[in-house]
């Protein structure tokens, strides 16, 4: 099935009653194209005035790129739905999906015969039948680290953009080798191109055969 707005909608207010007591406001609700998540819950978070931390500006946001199942769907919801209340009653949590966000979603599973997971971002076979088999052209740099580890960072195809990410990749005493890459591989399409710090590290022999198509460039 597909997500809409008033199904969401209607489900969130339906668990919120039956297992937060209602004391969650619905928030902004937007569906999204998303391939890398099912769903999200975006907040900002600043430094209170009396110490402490202070949430504003939540959006839950589903993607409708997925063929979901009911009880997928639902579950999915629920699981943004434990990040609201942590994240809207200011309670404090050792990680994203820490002790206490584990504590609620298991009682939750075992009292209403729920299964909710840590993760509710979409498999890898899932984004792959998403994106399909057409050629989707990618410039990337594949990074070795000094502790042996590999990364990848996919960078809008613009020369300025190329050129500036190699500036700032070369300046990262973690990194020991830099080689750029351009493919039209659809498997690079899974890695989102952004011009942010946020590097991924990569399993090299699962990498490698696609790796071997790609043509090597050079960034001056």
């Amino acid at each position: 099935m597909q997500p809409t707005i008033d199904y969401i909608r209607e489900h969130f207010e339906l668990y919120n009653r039956m297992l937060f007591g209602g004391t969650l406001t619905v928030p902004p609700i937007r569906l999204t194209n998303a391939r890398t998540y099912m769903g999200m819950l975006t907040y900002k978070r600043r430094a209170g005035l009396f110490g402490g931390k202070k949430y504003s500006d939540f959006v839950l946001r589903i993607s409708q790129r997925f063929d979901y199942t009911e009880q997928e769907l639902q579950d999915t919801l629920i699981h943004e739905m434990i990040h609201y209340y942590i994240a809207f009653n200011r309670m404090e949590d050792g990680s994203a999906h820490g002790r206490l966000f584990r504590q609620m979603m298991d009682d939750i599973n075992r009292r209403y015969g729920r299964h909710i997971t840590v993760s509710h971002r979409s498999t890898r076979e899932e984004r792959m039948k998403v994106i399909g088999n057409r050629p989707r052209p990618r410039v990337f740099a594949i990074m070795e680290l000094s502790d042996g580890k590999c990364c990848i960072k996919v960078v809008p195809r613009i020369a300025q953009r190329v050129r500036t990410m190699h500036q700032r990749l070369t300046m990262d005493p973690r990194i020991r080798r830099i080689t750029w890459y351009y493919s039209t591989d659809p498997y690079f399409a899974l890695y989102p191109s952004s011009m942010g710090r946020r590097m991924q590290y990569v399993d090299m022999t699962e990498l490698q055969p696609h790796l071997d198509c790609a043509k090597p460039i050079t960034v001056h």
